[in-house]
């Protein structure tokens, strides 16, 4: 018997632009749980598939510690709605940190990976405004070997990147290149049914645009099957729609069927997906995967749980003051790594207090999961 085969939903289902954007106003928080909705319900998808792999495969132990932690991840979601200055923080919740094969932990990743680059791009623009940021895409010719495709495309990068730092240091081998200060790349794939499509999304920070005729006469003689390279500037005063194509690199897994997310998957794991030079160079991603709270303010706690085939349901909301410095806080993630054996919530956390009216705008529910 083979895996049931499923269609990929659309990478847009799991939030458009928005996806790694995490936004924390109030008012939108009923699409930020749909978002979470779903991407747990393919979540979910994908825990049925890899139990059939395991049915109709060799079992593999690191494919069913991957379903045990899968399972477990996203049950609950907790939000301290911070009503006296409209915002919403995500301060607890359980996360498997799987972010390829999980578009819940990926949307996280991306939020986090999004916030810290731009912080540091405001630094960099404050100390060098002559530096303008320019989205840079780099492709390779399709092949069925996902393995090689990635190899191909991870060495040519390399041998572009060599060449900037040769230019530097010896003076030789001028590249185009050579114009970023700093770079920021991910890795992506699609695979629409022509085979393995693997591309860069960079961003360079220049003070010349970079020569899209010259890069793409580089990049041909570098790979030797390729010179799609695109060029384009980033608005900057809307830096992060420009970003997030880069930092939503792991959302879109999702958009792959099953076996292919599956595949790209056991074919990528303990690879380097995101990339830096430069001045983007050091950039540190937190690993944690809920928000910061906004300490010593009052909030009203929205403890949401996951129901197949409801999405995410509002369980209750509590009114509570702000925490005083030095309180003790419930811990504020719990990476999953085991089977729970529990319905109740975080450690520290009551799921059942009494319940009171949420604020305006909170949502009841996460709405239909996907089919």
């Amino acid at each position: 018997m083979k895996p049931e085969k499923t269609n990929p939903p659309q990478v847009a289902s799991f939030g458009g632009p928005s996806t790694c954007e995490g936004p924390d106003e109030s008012g939108k928080l009923p699409d930020r749980v749909q978002r979470y909705g779903k991407a747990r319900n393919r979540a979910r998808q994908m825990v049925q598939h890899l139990q059939q792999v395991q049915q109709v495969s060799h079992p593999d132990e690191r494919r069913r510690k991957a379903v045990v932690r899968l399972a477990d991840c996203g049950e609950y979601l907790c939000f301290h709605h911070y009503y006296t200055v409209g915002k919403v923080r995500l301060t607890m919740a359980s996360f498997c940190k799987q972010h390829l094969i999980c578009p819940l932990c990926a949307i996280r990743r991306g939020a986090k990976s999004l916030k810290a680059y731009l912080d540091r791009f405001e630094v960099i623009r404050a100390e060098q405004p002559v530096l303008k940021p320019y989205m840079v895409t780099f492709t390779v010719k399709n092949g069925d070997d996902l393995a090689e495709r990635f190899d191909h495309l991870h060495e040519s990068l390399k041998v572009l990147h060599r060449r900037r730092r040769q230019w530097f240091t010896k003076g030789r081998g001028w590249t185009e290149a050579a114009k970023a200060a700093g770079a920021v790349w991910s890795y992506e794939l699609t695979n629409t049914g022509k085979g393995w499509h693997p591309h860069v999304h960079a961003i360079w920070l220049c003070e010349e645009a970079p020569n899209q005729a010259s890069l793409r006469a580089e990049w041909e003689r570098i790979t030797g099957d390729s010179f799609m390279v695109d060029v384009r500037p980033i608005q900057q005063d809307d830096p992060a729609e420009g970003f997030s194509e880069v930092f939503k690199y792991a959302v879109k897994f999702a958009g792959l069927s099953l076996q292919h997310n599956v595949e790209a998957w056991e074919t990528l794991r303990g690879r380097r997906m995101l990339g830096s030079f430069g001045a983007f160079r050091g950039v540190e991603v937190p690993e944690e995967l809920t928000d910061e709270p906004l300490d010593g303010l009052p909030y009203v706690e929205l403890f949401y749980r996951y129901a197949e085939g409801a999405g995410y349901t509002l369980k209750h909301a509590h009114k509570r003051l702000g925490s005083r410095e030095g309180a003790s806080e419930p811990p504020r993630e719990r990476t999953v790594r085991e089977p729970s054996g529990s319905t109740n919530g975080p450690p520290g956390l009551s799921c059942n207090p009494p319940p009171t009216s949420p604020p305006s705008g909170a949502p009841q529910s996460g709405g239909e999961a996907d089919p």
